[in-house]
């Protein structure tokens, strides 16, 4: 059973997932060239210097709000791979508003999340 449900849970984060970098991705200056599903149990997205992101599954436990501040963290460090006062520029842009959701995950433990 947990098998199934976690299958399903990771198929509607592909889907949620992938739209919502078409969405944001649209705003971004830098495409993304591929992306994948991660199970890391220490962050919820990560991105290459060859620009390939990796974003967490179980994001999909969590308002789209906070979907999408993940997807424009990732997307802005496309174009700043750091967290200079550019890259926050860049999130601003993808996300105006970004504060709340970023403040929303920050304090989230992965491994205390179901499956």
């Amino acid at each position: 059973m947990r098998d199934t449900v976690q299958a399903w849970l990771k198929a509607q984060a592909r889907a949620i997932l992938q739209e919502r970098l078409d969405v944001l991705g649209t705003r971004s200056a830098v495409p993304c060239k591929s992306w994948a599903l991660s199970s890391a149990r220490s962050r919820w997205g990560s991105c290459t210097q060859d620009g390939h992101i990796l974003l967490n599954w179980r994001l999909v436990h969590f308002p789209l709000a906070v979907i999408d501040y993940v997807v424009a963290h990732e997307l802005a460090h496309l174009k700043e791979l750091n967290h200079s006062p550019r890259f926050w520029r860049q999130v601003a842009h993808l996300l105006p508003g970004f504060e709340a959701a970023r403040d929303r995950i920050k304090g989230e433990d992965i491994s205390a999340l179901p499956l």
